[in-house]
């Protein structure tokens, strides 16, 4: 074939209009500031509801205060509104009255939407710290259909383990339908007796926990494996926890395995999410959550601490964060370092119209 100049020439434009014509239905990064619910957030557990008019939720951690479990929703990801609070009436949990430690009460909180129920899995923490005081622990499942009034979550389903030979789960207990209808909860084991993330089959109507056990993953080492969450993703199960404590050693670590109880490899990575040994403002961030949004794209949120590495006080608590992640098909996800100002995937235009409460 002959070639002549204005062909070569004509054909490079063409391909040029081409590329800007992609490029410009490409939407550009966004810019946003964190945290992303400043103040006491710590522990959040986000997820995304299509089926809730593309809406964002987010449950956190409340110890003792009450009314508690504060849920926040948003529809564009930077405008957040508390819409409701789980825990709401002193006959839901009369207990809560008396635990009596500003460490106790109403730790990590798992939020989750299935078959058009929200589920909360969490856990009434007591005062006593004796070794393998498995009464410390009390696991919930809260559930509603309206997130969006107090008054429609339940009162709580308390998990009943049916095997009096296994200790039950100590805390941040989170919720996980396989794909086979089978539904698990996995948590953390007491640090106190031994560390380590278990998982066992769960009836979510009864709280009736299945008589197997399995210990699948015991971190990478940090002190306190602690809130694990799992993440089918192209035929691999992620597990993601948290290490370190929650002080200037807290990070995340991951690792996954083709079945749903292991093993479990780790990431060779990790930890990957991490402000530890870093001159960085905000600081222990870990105890995350992924999620996607409606383009696909994938999130995450974490607990921080504004302080910088010279302080190890922080008067507005420990807040939620939010940051993009990559996750290519079969690869492990990249978590973008949380920072105050951020850039991330493509968020639209912003959105106030949240119903609720608050």
């Amino acid at each position: 074939m002959r070639c002549t100049l204005s062909f070569i020439i004509a054909a490079l434009c063409g391909v040029a209009v081409v590329a800007e014509a992609v490029a410009a239905k490409v939407p550009a990064n966004s810019s946003y500031d964190n945290p992303m619910l400043p103040g006491f957030h710590p522990d959040p557990s986000c997820i995304f509801v299509p089926e809730q008019n593309n809406t964002y939720f987010c449950a956190s951690s409340s110890f003792n205060a009450f009314p508690g479990i504060p849920i926040h929703a948003s529809k564009d990801l930077r405008n957040w509104k508390l819409i409701s609070n789980a825990l709401n009436r002193p006959e839901q949990l009369p207990t809560l009255a008396i635990t009596n430690r500003q460490t106790s009460g109403i730790w990590a909180s798992t939020i989750r939407y299935h078959n058009g129920t929200f589920y909360i899995l969490t856990t009434l923490v007591f005062d006593s710290e004796a070794q393998g005081n498995f009464s410390r622990w009390d696991n919930l499942i809260f559930t509603t259909t309206d997130p969006y009034s107090s008054a429609a979550w339940s009162d709580p389903v308390h998990l009943k383990y049916t095997n009096p030979g296994t200790p039950p789960f100590g805390y941040d207990i989170s919720p996980f339908w396989d794909v086979n209808g089978t539904v698990y909860v996995t948590g953390s084991h007491p640090w106190q007796v031994t560390p380590g993330i278990t998982q066992a089959t769960i009836d979510l109507a009864t709280g009736e926990v299945g008589s197997t056990y399995s210990y699948i993953w015991n971190g990478t080492g940090g002190e306190a494996p602690e809130g694990p969450h799992i993440y089918l993703k192209d035929g691999w199960y992620y597990l993601m926890i948290a290490e370190g404590g929650t002080g200037l050693n807290h990070m995340e670590t991951i690792a996954r395995s083709k079945h749903i109880n292991g093993p479990y490899e780790a990431n060779p990575a990790n930890p990957i999410l991490t402000n530890a040994n870093t001159t960085q403002y905000f600081q222990t961030v870990g105890h995350a959550d992924l999620f996607q949004d409606d383009a696909g794209k994938w999130w995450g949120v974490a607990l921080s601490t504004r302080s910088g590495p010279e302080y190890t006080t922080y008067p507005m608590g420990r807040e939620t964060v939010l940051y993009p992640v990559t996750w290519a098909e079969g690869a492990w996800p990249i978590l973008q370092p949380v920072r105050g100002q951020m850039e991330g995937w493509h968020l639209g235009l912003q959105n106030k119209k949240i119903g609720g409460e608050g």
